[in-house]
């Protein structure tokens, strides 16, 4: 079978010349399906999921942290509650990070994220509107 002539430049040659052709093309189908849909990633944007889920499970694991606090002060301050369903929904997490509740065990700081999934919390168990 005699080969196109527009593809004549592309398949004919040397072996050497074919054998590097062939090693390109795999090269760039491999690149493209990697990234494209075998869930490649470059470093930059692997750093950034791993300090995405790195916030997320400690916001998981603190969040119910500040909500059992809150809920044991509860028991020997019956006034919490109240304050806190006095406070509007959107901001009682700003409410519980400017009253420390949301401070990790040994912590410097409260961090707003767990303010807020412990606000979550707290109107889950209190229901709270």
């Amino acid at each position: 079978m005699k080969t196109p002539s527009f593809l004549a430049p592309l398949v004919e040659g040397n072996s050497l010349k074919r054998l590097l052709q062939g090693f390109a093309a795999g090269v760039i189908c491999t690149v493209i399906i990697g990234f494209g849909w075998g869930g490649w990633v470059l470093g930059s944007a692997a750093e950034k999921m791993v300090d995405t889920a790195t916030e997320t499970a400690m916001v998981a694991a603190l969040a119910p942290i500040c909500a059992d606090k809150f809920e044991r002060a509860v028991n020997t301050d019956n006034g919490l509650v109240p304050k806190l369903a006095a406070v509007d929904s959107w901001e009682r997490g700003n409410h519980l990070l400017k009253a420390g509740w949301a401070t990790s065990p040994g912590g410097a700081k409260p961090d707003n994220n767990v303010a807020e999934a412990c606000a979550n919390l707290l109107n889950k168990t209190f229901k709270l509107k």
